[in-house]
């Protein structure tokens, strides 16, 4: 027997009113539970993409908050390693000698030797290399608090500190100080 609507057609005719009945509650009910089965699974993928669409949010905002982060950081980069006048090598070496000046007097100073050197293609580096003898412990404290504490944005990149024998509480410190800028 083949399965066409006609057929079917000709069997639900032939069935008594009792048997009709209970297809049709049949084919109801499956059609519910169908239905009902379509309704959830559509239900489910809703509430999935919903969350889905929420971490996305999140982690748009996560990368907004980054890339404005980045900008900040880079702006101030921008800033630091600009070139102007200020910014020369003879500058950090007067800022430099201006500090030392006021935390101890001048004869404590041996050399004061300013270099600069390229880093790569897009900076130049500038230091200023310091030699102090017979200087306190309180001394050079408080002249590296003074160059951290400076307007130049500058760091001091060597440190050596020796005691010397005669007294115990002086020192002979040689240090450098650097500065970063742009080169164009």
């Amino acid at each position: 027997m083949k399965l066409s609507v006609a057929n079917l057609q000709h069997a639900y005719a032939r069935l008594a009113p009792r048997e009709r009945l209970f297809v049709a509650i049949g084919v109801a009910t499956f059609v519910i539970v169908v239905a009902v089965l379509m309704i959830r699974a559509l239900h489910s993928v809703q509430s999935s993409l919903r969350h889905g669409i929420a971490a996305k949010q999140r982690q748009l905002e996560r990368v907004e908050a980054l890339s404005a982060q980045y900008l900040a950081l880079k702006r101030q980069a921008d800033e630091l390693t600009a070139k102007n006048a200020d910014r020369s090598p003879n500058a950090l070496y007067s800022t430099l000698e201006g500090l030392i000046k006021k935390a101890m007097s001048r004869d404590r100073i041996h050399s004061i030797d300013p270099s600069s050197r390229t880093v790569g293609d897009r900076y130049v580096e500038d230091s200023v290399n310091v030699q102090l003898l017979g200087v306190t412990l309180e001394q050079t404290v408080s002249l590296l608090h003074s160059i951290e504490q400076a307007a130049v944005p500058v760091h001091v990149s060597r440190l050596q500190i020796k005691k010397r024998v005669s007294d115990p509480y002086q020192f002979d410190v040689t240090f450098a100080v650097s500065s970063v800028k742009s080169a164009s």
